[in-house]
């Protein structure tokens, strides 16, 4: 494997794991020659993981790979770990939200069959879940910092203004209170909300508990019905609000319980446009058929475009 030496000392470097590369022969008569013949492969051992790495070869159609790591885990038995000499925005964020275990050498580790995620801008390691909130209690919080009139309120009338049952809400507005961002008073008979925070601390503490809204990034062909259901997301939103070109292909965000979404005729490989599948909706605070910038900052998450975070963090300045 070319890149072997590279794998072993960056996972070292960064985790003081003793990694060991083993010869694949033995999984070899398991795979069809087509698939052996447009990667490299090796079987790695390091910390709590056994796996298969897989190095596609450069001519390789990187719209191939989820049927290459799929194969190869259900002939094998074992997870993937691709790696990668590069990667562009738009397969980073495939590879994430398809969870596919990634090492771009010297650049970024994706590893979430172990909890890590680690790359050049240090977004963190081992980020425990019962550290994050919930999709919810984001988006209330979200919410709050784009349109600033939820101070005061009670959970019922948050639920009623966000579209949530109050059962929901209530959950979520408890984890924020666990976690310090918001406090309760009474006022007769009535148990109001207070953000306790100011929207910068508010913001920075919530983009560090919360994980990307983007559930899933597919394809369509149905811009109409794209365009009404709905809002510009990712580099379609960020190019209305910058200096930064618009993509080749349009990129929206749909609510993933929007009823309509089915109308869309999703796929994973192919299309005029790109949908984004999300947690909440993303029309709640949608600005001009744009997505607020605080949705939009948590959508690139797991982007380590330094562009973007440029761009963005110039937004954000100005809106906090």
């Amino acid at each position: 494997m070319k890149n072997e030496s590279k794998i072993i000392n960056y996972l070292h470097d960064s985790f003081g794991w003793n990694v060991e590369i083993e010869n694949f022969d033995a999984f070899r008569g398991r795979l069809p020659y087509v698939l052996l013949s447009a990667a490299e492969f090796s079987v790695v051992r390091c910390d709590d993981f056994k796996g298969v790495a897989i190095e596609p070869k450069p001519e390789y159609d990187f719209r191939m790979i989820r049927n290459l790591v799929n194969t190869v885990e259900r002939k094998t038995g074992m997870p993937v770990l691709l790696i990668l000499e590069n990667l562009d925005a738009y397969q980073r964020r495939v590879l994430i939200d398809n969870r596919t275990n990634f090492i771009v050498p010297d650049r970024q580790i994706f590893f979430p069959v172990l909890g890590i995620l680690l790359n050049e801008r240090g977004l963190g390691v081992r980020q425990s879940k019962s550290d994050m909130l919930s999709a919810v209690a984001v988006a209330l919080i979200v919410y709050q910092l784009s349109k600033r009139n939820l101070q005061g309120k009670s959970v019922s009338q948050i639920a009623e203004i966000m579209g949530y049952s109050v059962k929901t809400l209530s959950l979520a507005v408890n984890e924020l209170e666990q976690n310090g961002f918001v406090a309760f008073r009474k006022e007769g008979r009535k148990k109001l909300m207070d953000f306790i925070l100011s929207p910068k601390e508010m913001w920075e503490k919530i983009y560090d508990m919360s994980d990307s809204p983007v559930e899933k990034r597919m394809f369509t062909v149905n811009d109409e019905i794209m365009k009404e259901i709905g809002v510009k997301a990712s580099d379609s939103a960020l190019s209305d609000v910058s200096m930064l070109a618009p993509p080749q292909q349009p990129v929206y965000a749909v609510y993933a319980r929007n009823p309509r979404l089915r109308e869309l005729n999703l796929n994973q490989n192919d299309g005029t446009s790109i949908i984004e599948v999300w947690k909440t909706d993303p029309k709640l605070t949608a600005v001009n058929g744009n997505l607020d910038i605080f949705s939009l900052a948590l959508s690139y998450k797991d982007d380590d475009d330094p562009r973007v975070k440029k761009e963005i963090d110039k937004i954000l300045t100005e809106k906090l």
